[in-house]
């Protein structure tokens, strides 16, 4: 009797605890939608500091990165991989039906001539501040420095029509497109990024229930990284300051160009140094666009390491230059359309022209009207004799390692005119003028005092 008593009094108890626990339903979450307008990240283009910014437009792909399991604790091991955590697929569905595919979309990035420029690192421009060796190769791998500007653009990528159903790290990779490569550029070997999406849960202060949030997107380079346990990406998803090393906030280009500059030279006894020549650059791309805008440099502008010219700005009347060129202008800007087309220029003996940042592809051909000069082997130190080629010629390729003149093509034109003079009476007057006047004088003189002697007698 006692027993069953005791037991009634247990088993009321029991219920009465069980009843005033709460009962706690099962979480089912609403998928979250990611954002449009969110996830941005930097295009850097570096370029020589008297270079124009060209008209190119970079394109970008994504697609969802590889999965890795979490790397548990083991106290039994000492591998340097533990306390990694897991890693999802990026989501990118495609719909069985139809064979449409939901996923991120990335913006095209292009430039104009009209974008902003920068000599000095901005604050918060971390990609363009990467060495060569840090972009997987020596060769291709490009670092701002002294003497040169850059330029930036924000791309977005939307993640408006993509939904995650779990918290976690899904993983997508970003791919520069580099299969129709813009003229003029150098691509980054390491031309892919891995972009990070953090999804997580969060318990709605009004509510109670428990919801996901997209809280997060964080790029960095090495697929390979992953984040420590020990962290649970906290410090990546809540902090600017990195636990992954490898952040990175875009990708970085450099122009790959070369500033063509022509001369004139001028030699003889008959060579006016105060004429003007006509000078005709024609430079041709089949993917220069008509709107892309070149620097021509007709004097030194000050800037750091720039190819400059010393030509005139207008042709100025002289006795020896012909009418049709009197007037004449030397612009400071040229169009795509414009060198292909072929450009009109006047240098005087000793005068220099600089087109500053023509893609290192590209092909050129620079002719001049000589009239009745005579063309010779140039002899300016360091410039090719345009009289040893003949007709179009490719601008070159060029090394990554900055040094004095490699990105300068340079070639002068020199003419001769000389007259010989012929012998002869007329050939120095001065001495047989004298001569004649002093045999004169003789004559005179004897004859004279031949007639004063004649009337004395």
């Amino acid at each position: 009797m006692r027993l069953k008593k005791l037991i009634g009094l247990f088993t009321a108890g029991l219920m009465t605890v069980m009843m005033s626990v709460p009962a706690v339903a099962a979480t089912t979450y609403t998928p979250v939608a990611g954002a449009a307008n969110v996830c941005k990240f930097n295009k850097y283009l570096i370029m020589d500091a008297g270079d124009a910014v060209p008209a190119a437009t970079f394109k970008f792909d994504i697609a969802a990165g590889t999965a890795r399991a979490a790397v548990l604790d083991n106290p039994a091991t000492t591998d340097v991989n533990e306390g990694q955590m897991e890693v999802l697929e990026g989501v990118v569905v495609t719909n069985p039906h139809t064979g449409k595919v939901t996923a991120p979309v990335i913006s095209d990035v292009t430039f104009d001539t009209t974008a902003t420029t920068y000599d000095t690192l901005q604050t918060g421009d971390v990609d363009v501040r990467r060495s060569a060796a840090a972009r997987g190769a020596t060769t291709g791998g490009v670092e701002f420095e002294a003497g040169e500007k850059y330029v930036k653009k924000e791309a977005t990528v939307d993640f408006s029509g993509v939904e995650f159903k779990e918290p976690g790290i899904y993983r997508y990779i970003i791919t520069e497109d580099a299969t129709t490569p813009v003229q003029g550029v150098m691509y980054d070997n390491d031309n892919d990024r891995v972009l990070d999406v953090y999804v997580i849960d969060v318990e709605n202060a009004t509510t109670h229930v428990h919801e996901l949030e997209v809280a997060a997107y964080v790029m960095h380079t090495d697929d390979d990284k992953v984040v420590a346990n020990a962290d649970r990406g906290s410090a990546d998803v809540a902090a600017a300051a990195a636990a992954l090393s490898d952040k990175t906030d875009g990708f970085t280009n450099e122009m790959n160009c070369k500033d063509l500059v022509f001369a004139k030279e001028v030699a003889g006894n008959q060579a006016s140094r105060d004429k003007y020549f006509k000078f005709t650059a024609t430079v041709s791309c089949a993917e220069i666009k008509d709107d892309a805008a070149f620097v021509v440099s007709l004097e030194d502008d000050n800037e750091l390491e720039t190819t400059d010219g010393n030509a005139d700005a207008t042709v100025a009347d002289t006795s020896a230059t012909l009418a049709a060129y009197v007037g004449k202008t030397n612009p400071t800007t040229v169009t795509g359309k414009q060198l292909r087309d072929g450009v009109n220029f006047y240098l005087q003996g000793g005068q220099s022209i600089a087109i500053r940042g023509i893609p290192s592809d590209s092909t050129y051909a620079i002719t001049e009207e000589a009239e009745d000069y005579k063309s010779e082997a140039a002899v300016v130190t360091g410039y090719t004799d345009p009289t040893a080629t003949t007709g179009t010629q490719t601008i070159g390729s060029i090394a990554n390692a900055k040094t004095t003149d490699k990105n300068v093509i340079k070639t002068s034109f020199k003419n001769t005119r000389s007259g010989i003079i012929p012998t002869g009476v007329l050939l120095s007057v001065g001495p047989w003028v004298l001569l004649g006047a002093v045999l004169l004088g003789g004559v005179i003189f004897f004859a004279v005092r031949s007639k004063k002697k004649y009337d004395e007698e």
